[in-house]
């Protein structure tokens, strides 16, 4: 009879490279240094807000702002006060703007409003598949 064989090894490794990329992380906002952007997102839903231009002072005038003017390599979304926050790569996230199901929006509360685009988390997934950089399930 066959019987499958628990590779816990490949597991064990597989486990430690995701460690170590935590790890990684924590480190780059430990050190405050703008790698991580990080956002704080009020409504517990599968779209995220992508703020890509702003008009400052409300002048009417759009200045690029958000992922157009980041240099961070990771952004990262506090879901309110679930205690849950989700880590994009950055190049991820961008790559994600361009999927289909994205749409623009725009926020005008306050005296710097924004606009930008309403990016769901299957789009996401979609663009990392695609990436090679899931396993497809």
């Amino acid at each position: 009879m066959d019987q499958a064989e628990p590779r816990w090894d490949r597991d064990l490794l597989y486990g430690k490279q995701g460690e170590l990329l935590i790890d990684d992380y924590l480190t780059w906002i430990a050190k405050g240094n703008g790698r991580v952007e990080t956002k704080r997102k009020r409504r517990l839903d599968l779209e995220f807000y992508v703020e890509t231009e702003c008009d400052k002072g409300r002048t009417g005038n759009y200045q690029p702002s958000g992922i157009n003017g980041t240099t961070s390599d990771l952004w990262v979304y506090v879901l309110g006060d679930s205690k849950i926050a989700l880590c994009l790569p950055t190049e991820l996230l961008r790559a994600a703007m361009k999927h289909s199901s994205v749409r623009s929006v725009s926020e005008n509360d306050g005296a710097c409003p924004t606009r930008g685009v309403l990016v769901n988390i299957g789009a996401m997934f979609a663009v990392a598949r695609s990436n090679g950089n899931g396993n497809g399930q």
